[in-house]
């Protein structure tokens, strides 16, 4: 089962990591330092606890295949999509976040949202299903109320699109403070790229939000 996550800087895992070209946890730097790393953390766990024996098989058959660049767009997603439709072995399922460089660079909303649907639909097209995330937090001090806005207003695009089309999601609700801001503790100092216990937190929301739920799937279906 190959989960393969296509996406910017927030994917790779930087500043502490950067993936190998090959997009397998091989790169440089801090493999914690990647939500990659504890998705499949979080994955062993629970399958440890809710199936002793069997845990091992189907452990190793979960597989996270880091494909993040950073300072890469919703745009340069698709013009790299040979990076998911071409992977070999094939993915199971993509994990496409995509969304903070668009709006930082003030790119068009109705392109870096037509830009993600596009991403999906390829996805779907070649028979891997994907997983969305609306776009992070960031800091307070990192962020502006021009930004506010249009992030907030795209983010309840994003999440109309996929709930509409069924495709699950996470939203990062783990890693806001009371005014929705990214918390100080879960990034570098930019406020804008995570430490290792952003990313550990960002694993830790897709897990249970999407992941568990698949796995618990793969688990009745492995019974």
């Amino acid at each position: 089962m190959i989960f393969l996550c296509f996406g910017n800087s927030l994917t790779a895992g930087w500043p502490g990591y950067y993936p190998h070209s090959d997009g397998i946890s091989r790169g440089n730097g801090n493999i914690q330092s990647q939500y990659e790393y504890w998705l499949k953390e979080y994955c062993d766990e629970y399958i440890e606890k809710k199936i002793n024996k069997e845990k091992v098989s189907i452990s190793k058959e979960i597989i996270f295949v880091n494909k993040g660049i950073p300072g890469d767009t919703s745009t340069g997603l698709l013009y790299r999509i040979d990076d998911l439709i071409a992977y070999n072995p094939k993915p199971n399922y993509s994990i496409i976040i995509i969304g903070t460089n668009d709006l930082g660079w003030s790119s068009s909303t109705q392109k870096i949202l037509k830009n993600i649907m596009d991403l999906h639909r390829i996805s779907k097209d070649n028979k891997i299903f994907s997983i969305g995330g609306l776009i992070p937090p960031i800091t307070k001090r990192a962020s502006s109320q021009r930004y506010d806005i249009i992030q907030s207003d795209f983010n309840e695009e994003l999440k109309e699109f996929f709930i509409k089309n069924n495709i699950p999601f996470t939203d990062y609700s783990y890693m806001k403070d009371e005014e929705n801001y990214l918390k100080p503790e879960f990034t570098t100092g930019d406020g804008i790229h995570f430490s290792v216990e952003g990313y550990k937190h960002m694993g830790l929301s897709l897990f249970e939000n999407v992941i568990k739920h698949i796995i618990d799937k793969e688990i009745n279906e492995f019974r």
